[in-house]
């Protein structure tokens, strides 16, 4: 044995270099090949060998014979292998929407360029280009990373709903959540606004003589047609359109009686004296917002994802921090007033993390639509919500580490990311 001092570390000091969960640690050495030395019932980490195996990307094949009870596993990246990696481009697209203020965050990291500034971070040695692709809605979305256009989408909780039933019918698609974004209370965020003539309410007397504008398969849709399910729907006539936008434009313009608007257009609406927003009755609990990705790309691609996820909590970060210089933002990228902008983004939850109270809004939105029954116990119980990327992302930017259950009850303002 050379009389050279070993260049060992222990499990825990490399969890603590690396900033991430134990979580991430034992699934590292057990599909990513994470290189390590057993002796006894310890585990031990060489130094060179960890710094290598980052460089070279995380993903570098060990010969079978090294794997053996007691033996190291070192898997060395060659030369050429470095090489070569450092010299392909691997393409991103993130999918968001402007027009849904409960996004907003995404709008933030686009502009600036936080997400692309902490792949540098992440992989120094390899090259990403970042594209970013515009929606109307949600479900358009779904579409693109279900055909795998799109990587990384900000998406409502209906799209989430219906992408998890997809996921069923889809062997090759197997949809992620990989954290929240905007929250609103129930009763908040959608809700319908009234022509003041059309004289509506909410209940079962929901009736209009002018047709009810909405977007097609959308989390204000859904909510809508919960409301009719409960009143006379064969009284409402619902329009459907594309965009948010239109429906405010067919209120404005008289084209139709009322329009079930999600925010900023609700506020929006409020600021033209477009109409009366009418108070609704509970139809489908909260109004959540998410990041979603296809499971296998984000398994595959564990450093983009959680890349993406410390941008937003940035996002989040500066929202609540500064929000007059993310309404700034917001506006040179949506085109929408500042005045509207300001009393939304304060009338808005700002936090990533997982309440078993939001996996039950969801769930009852799967259930309604599809039967689907989403587990509220463990993040990591059910193969929609992956809680080891947001937990790796919060422990690199030093914040209070997150469970790996859904964090039980209501929302609480002790620790938001």
């Amino acid at each position: 044995m050379p009389n050279e001092p070993f260049n060992l570390m222990s499990l825990q000091e490399a969890i603590d270099l690396l900033g991430v969960s134990r979580a991430t640690i034992d699934r590292w050495r057990k599909d990513k090949r994470l290189p390590y030395l057993k002796i006894g019932k310890e585990v031990w980490i060489d130094r060179i060998q960890l710094e290598l195996w980052v460089r070279g990307g995380m993903r570098n094949p060990v010969p079978a014979e090294k794997v053996a009870a007691g033996s190291a596993v070192f898997p060395l990246p060659s030369k050429e292998a470095s090489s070569f990696q450092t010299e392909i481009e691997t393409e991103i697209t993130v999918g968001y929407q402007s027009g849904a203020a409960l996004l907003w965050s995404a709008l933030i990291v686009k502009s600036r360029g936080w997400f692309e500034q902490e792949l540098r971070l992440a992989e120094p040695s390899r090259r990403y280009r970042v594209s970013w692709k515009h929606a109307d809605s949600g479900m358009e979305l779904v579409e693109e990373l279900i055909a795998g256009r799109v990587q990384i989408a900000s998406v409502g909780d209906y799209p989430i709903a219906a992408s998890m039933e997809l996921g069923r019918l889809l062997p090759r698609f197997q949809p992620a959540m990989l954290a929240f974004d905007g929250k609103c209370a129930g009763g908040t965020g959608i809700s319908l606004v009234a022509r003041k003539e059309e004289g509506i309410r909410y209940g079962d007397q929901l009736t209009s003589s002018s047709a009810i504008s909405t977007v097609i398969r959308s989390s204000a849709s859904r909510r809508l047609q919960a409301v009719l399910d409960r009143g006379r729907k064969e009284a409402v006539q619902v329009l459907g359109s594309r965009r948010m936008a239109d429906c405010l434009a067919a209120l404005l313009e008289g084209r139709v009686g009322a329009a079930m608007l999600w925010e900023p257009y609700l506020t929006w609406a409020q600021t033209l004296g477009a109409g009366m927003t009418v108070a609704a009755d509970d139809c489908g609990g909260d109004y959540l917002t998410g990041i979603m990705a296809d499971e296998a790309w984000a398994r595959t691609h564990e450093s983009v994802t959680v890349s993406y996820l410390k941008a937003h909590i940035r996002a989040h970060e500066l929202i609540r921090r500064d929000p007059l210089a993310a309404a700034s933002i917001i506006r040179d990228a949506s085109g929408i007033p500042l005045e509207v902008i300001l009393p939304v983004l304060a009338s808005i939850r700002w936090d990533a993390s997982v309440y078993s109270r939001d996996l039950l809004t969801l769930s009852r939105l799967g259930e309604d639509d599809s039967g689907l029954k989403l587990r509220s116990s463990s993040l990591s119980a059910g193969p929609a919500f992956q809680a080891s990327y947001l937990q790796e992302a919060a422990a690199a930017l030093k914040l209070p580490s997150l469970p790996d259950m859904a964090i039980p009850h209501d929302w609480t303002d002790d620790r938001l990311y």
